[in-house]
């Protein structure tokens, strides 16, 4: 079973590989999730997104992850998930690897709201 420590901890994993991703390899990243090539300021605002992805899986990252980091990462998650599938709804964006992406964060922001739901019950 996925326990508190874990859970964070691999959501910010995927928070900084993500983050070091799009600070890399913004073009290829908006082309993935956007079907289009990344022009103008595209690449700038994604990589910025990056940092601050980076920025949030290093506040995650310790051991216990602090309890305001935890509600940021939740709010995180479960913000993007609804964003994702917007996003796929309206046709903006699309394929396997976007319905795969709003999965995961839906995944783990219902996950992180269980978990603080415990935590304020004990």
């Amino acid at each position: 079973m996925l326990n508190q420590l874990n859970l964070y901890r691999i959501a910010a994993a995927i928070e900084l590989i993500t983050g070091v991703t799009l600070l890399l390899l913004p073009g290829f990243i908006v082309q993935i999730l956007f079907q289009a090539k990344a022009i103008g300021a595209e690449p700038y605002l994604a990589q910025l997104y990056g940092l601050a992805l980076i920025g949030l899986g290093v506040a995650c990252w310790s051991q216990p992850c602090p309890m305001s980091a935890q509600r940021g990462i939740t709010i995180y998650n479960v913000v993007a998930a609804v964003f994702l599938f917007v996003l796929i709804a309206k046709a903006i964006s699309g394929g396997l690897m976007v319905l795969a992406a709003a999965s995961l964060h839906l995944v783990l922001g219902a996950l992180m709201i269980i978990d603080q739901l415990k935590q304020r019950s004990i």
